[in-house]
């Protein structure tokens, strides 16, 4: 009604690991899950493909801006792309993790950390560390998503060994230490 609140649209981010955009239905999937969902922010982990490739999808998927870092070896890769009417600004960046400032049309400031975690189990520590390292720069309302390569509870494994109760606890500290909360 007249006098009350203005709503707007609200604003679509997507994390997903991809585990490689170098085939044929890896890529088709993106494009249609791009379609459908049409996001304003898209964070993409384990990409496999180098920045000049990765360049090549912002404008298929309808989103003119990037930020690519590079995959190590035949693994990793992670890039944030974004719509062109969305101001964001990059704090900073590693193979595994790209941080960024979004600032509202309404003036609203959050940031949002995309992560790709460590693979390997006995480097699953410096993800935490990496974690515990950016809650501790500017207090923002802060979304922090991606693929974390590690689980909170044992029931978001699916097949396979069961996860060993201290990693998933290590996990559990970062995610407590951070003032972070699992949205599922």
């Amino acid at each position: 009604g007249a006098g009350g609140p203005v709503l707007r649209d609200p604003m679509k981010l997507i994390a997903w690991n991809c585990r490689g955009l170098g085939n044929r239905p890896a890529v088709r999937s993106l494009l249609e899950l791009q379609k459908t969902e049409g996001a304003d922010i898209l964070f993409l982990s384990e990409t496999k493909l180098d920045k000049r490739r990765m360049e090549r999808f912002r404008w298929s998927l309808g989103l003119s801006n990037i930020v690519v870092c590079k995959c190590g070896g035949k693994g990793g890769g992670i890039a944030v792309f974004w719509r062109r009417r969305v101001n964001v600004v990059l704090r900073n960046y590693s193979n595994n993790h790209i941080d960024v400032d979004i600032f509202q049309d309404d003036g609203f400031k959050w940031r949002f950390t995309g992560v790709y975690g460590f693979p390997q189990t006995e480097d699953r520590h410096k993800t935490w560390t990496l974690l515990r390292d950016l809650h501790a720069q500017e207090n923002l309302p802060w979304l922090c998503a991606g693929d974390f390569n590690e689980i909170l509870f044992q029931h978001e494994k699916e097949g396979g060994s069961l996860k060993p109760q201290s990693q998933m606890d290590r996990f559990r500290e970062a995610i407590v230490d951070c003032d972070l909360q699992d949205l599922g």
